[in-house]
């Protein structure tokens, strides 16, 4: 019987440090357990830390690369503005250039008028000054034209004589003798025509009219004269 109750007794502190002993296992086992898992939170923490770093790096990124993009773009249209800048500059002294052209061209269309309107006038009055001069020129003919209406051949031939317009005198003074073959100036128109011919160089000529003077009036101071030309044509 007090085997039985010592089996008893040591079969209950058996069954008390089998199960201390399962107790202690169970509690390490958890206490590992819960280790593990404060580990795993640390790294899923560390890990969401990391995966937000690396997004704030992302972002941080993105930010750069949106100002690298934005200064890209800034430089590209500094470069566009710098172009138009330069081309807008270039067509300006373009135009300067054309506006200085038409400035002188104006200059000179307006001098070539000045000239042009010079030329006109100076035109005008050297048409007016020969209107005029053909008009007295008209006028101082058809004067003497009536001045000679009114004197005779001898006389008109007389101033040519006297003007040593040799042609026009002999032309004249054969007038007067055409029509005055009894004049008291035929002598004298004889004589004058035979000079005239003297003048020009015609010596057979004057020769002749000086014969004439000498066999018509051989008395007469015209005769005189004439002997003393017809000596010099020898």
């Amino acid at each position: 019987m007090k085997l039985l109750v010592t089996l008893a007794a040591i079969s209950v502190v058996m069954t008390g440090c089998l199960q201390t002993r399962n107790d202690v296992r169970d509690n390490e086992q958890r206490q590992v357990y819960q280790q593990q898992v404060s580990t795993m939170q640390r790294q899923t923490a560390d890990a969401g830390n990391r995966f937000s770093d690396m997004e704030e790096q992302m972002r941080a990124m993105n930010g750069r690369i949106d100002v690298v993009e934005n200064n890209l773009q800034n430089n590209n249209l500094e470069k566009q503005l710098k172009n138009t800048q330069q081309q807008n500059e270039a067509l300006n002294k373009k135009i300067d250039l054309l506006q200085e052209g038409f400035t002188n061209l104006e200059k000179q269309v307006y001098a070539l008028n000045a000239q042009v309107n010079a030329m006109n006038a100076s035109r005008q009055a050297a048409e007016a000054a020969a209107t005029a001069a053909a008009e007295k020129a008209a006028a101082e003919k058809a004067a003497e034209k009536a001045e000679r209406s009114k004197k005779s051949g001898y006389e008109i031939g007389q101033e040519q004589f006297n003007k040593k317009d040799w042609k026009q005198a002999i032309l004249s003074f054969q007038k007067y003798r055409d029509e005055s073959p009894k004049g008291s100036h035929f002598a004298d128109a004889t004589y004058k025509i035979g000079v005239s011919f003297q003048e020009l160089g015609m010596k057979e000529e004057a020769k002749t009219f000086f014969d004439e003077v000498l066999s018509k009036f051989p008395k007469s101071d015209e005769a005189r004269r004439a002997k003393i030309r017809l000596k010099g044509l020898k």
